[in-house]
């Protein structure tokens, strides 16, 4: 639904764009995720969130290796153990399984936050250029490109190359 009233927004606009541009305003639009994913920030962030997912894969993976290693010890001693000794150590064991998946859920919800963080914190700045990009070339109406937004439109009309260059040439990317 959403989708079907941003193309028919689109569509108006596209529509219109004739007589905008008889009265000399200019459109524009930027791929908003490109700008995400392929600025200098954003090559940066990938390769943290690359490095933070390496790092907790590692961590999960030897304590993973000690409960394996605790199960095979616990079957054999299974078989020399009483019942009560038994439920204890199951309990015990049940315990480490349950404080393991707790972890590997926290390492989860970390790793989208992280990058929840640095895409809300991204946007904001890259909004902001974009009206700078838009003012310096006189754009009148800038769109986001999007699968559904911008069905067609000629090559100058794309402005993400400048919003990238711009977004790059910040003073906190160059850290």
């Amino acid at each position: 639904m959403k989708q079907r009233i941003i193309g028919c927004v689109v569509a108006g606009l596209l529509a219109s764009a004739p007589v905008l541009a008889a009265d000399g305003v200019k459109i524009g639009y930027v791929d908003v995720r490109a700008v995400v994913l392929e600025s200098k920030a954003g090559q940066q962030h990938k390769t943290e969130m690359e490095k933070f997912v390496k790092d907790k894969q590692t961590d999960l993976k030897k304590e993973e290796d000690k409960l394996k290693t605790l199960q095979q010890t616990l079957e054999k001693e299974m078989l020399t153990l009483t019942e009560a000794q038994k439920q204890d150590k199951q309990r015990g064991f049940q315990e480490k399984v349950q404080t393991f998946q707790k972890t590997a859920q926290e390492a989860e919800r970390d790793l989208r936050q992280k990058d929840t963080d640095y895409t809300n914190k991204a946007l904001e700045e890259i909004r902001k250029i974009i009206t700078e990009v838009a003012k310096e070339e006189k754009i009148g109406l800038m769109l986001g490109k999007t699968e559904m937004s911008v069905l067609y439109a000629d090559d100058g009309m794309d402005l993400t190359a400048k919003v990238i260059k711009k977004y790059d040439s910040r003073p906190a990317a160059k850290k």
